[in-house]
């Protein structure tokens, strides 16, 4: 009898235990999660504010408006970001955020180093995938890039349109800055021809590309500067004919920068 409530009670206890470590393996995997997915949520809106990845978590941690995630992070967490990686079209840049339970007995360095989708690690493989031993999230510069070079066209096609008006009324394109008429190919800075020498950051309201008292193509800051807060071009090739230009943060696969370019020829009318 005694025997055999000694075996009832260990039973009793063993499941009792199994129990609780379950909880506490529940619990352990439910925070993870809402870390991890916190701290993506916040490396993507520091991405969608910046244009550029945060060096490390700790760097992401000091920036304005981000200092919150200083209490999100934990010894299971990695981060990575890679140098410029070719796919054959694009040169890009890959983040990549990682909470891994040490336990799995695979480090930040080793999750990163594999690859569940390709060959090589985050930091040279064309195609990268975390292992399911761990929570990721990736983030690429590439994924934006047809939306991106689709938006500023639009953008400058809005400004193309200021200037066509322009034409339409005057009989040519806007010919001259204050130093005087451009030569054939001549290009300066939006931003230069209405006279504004601030940059993306800091310009607000409109202005007006003013060449004499009745004359003048009215501009805003997106108009003087591009997506990604460069400034916009105009070349003049003659007065029928303008190019608009933007140079983005991206190359092709050899290394070669694309421009955005936004034409508007009259010359064979």
């Amino acid at each position: 009898m005694v025997f055999a409530l000694s075996i009832l009670l260990g039973t009793m206890v063993s499941t009792v235990s199994g129990t609780y470590n379950n909880l506490v393996d529940m619990y352990k995997s439910r925070t993870q999660y809402m870390r991890a997915t916190a701290m993506s949520e916040a490396l993507e809106q520091f991405y969608t504010e910046n244009g550029a990845f945060p060096a490390s978590i700790a760097t992401l941690g000091t920036a304005s408006g981000f200092q919150q995630t200083r209490s999100l992070t934990d010894s299971w967490q990695g981060y990575g970001v890679s140098p410029a990686i070719s796919d054959g079209t694009w040169q890009f840049t890959r983040m990549v955020f990682l909470s891994n339970d040490l336990s799995k007995g695979i480090d930040a360095t080793a999750y990163l180093s594999a690859n569940s989708c390709g060959a090589g690690g985050y930091a040279t493989a064309s195609s990268w995938c975390g292992s399911a031993t761990g929570k990721w999230f990736r983030r690429e510069t590439r994924e934006n890039f047809t939306n991106q070079m689709g938006t500023q066209r639009v953008r400058m096609g809005r400004l193309l349109q200021k200037l066509g008006d322009f034409y339409n009324t005057y009989g040519k394109f806007p010919e001259k800055d204050s130093g005087g008429n451009f030569a054939t190919n001549d290009i300066r800075t939006i931003a230069s021809l209405v006279g504004f020498g601030g940059t993306a950051a800091t310009c607000s309201g409109t202005f007006v590309y003013s060449l004499t008292a009745s004359l003048g193509v009215p501009v805003d800051c997106g108009d003087m500067y591009d997506l990604w807060g460069q400034p916009v071009g105009y070349q003049f090739i003659s007065t029928k004919h303008i190019v608009l230009v933007s140079e983005p943060p991206i190359f092709n696969a050899s290394g070669n920068r694309v421009v955005i370019a936004a034409d508007f020829d009259n010359s064979l009318i």
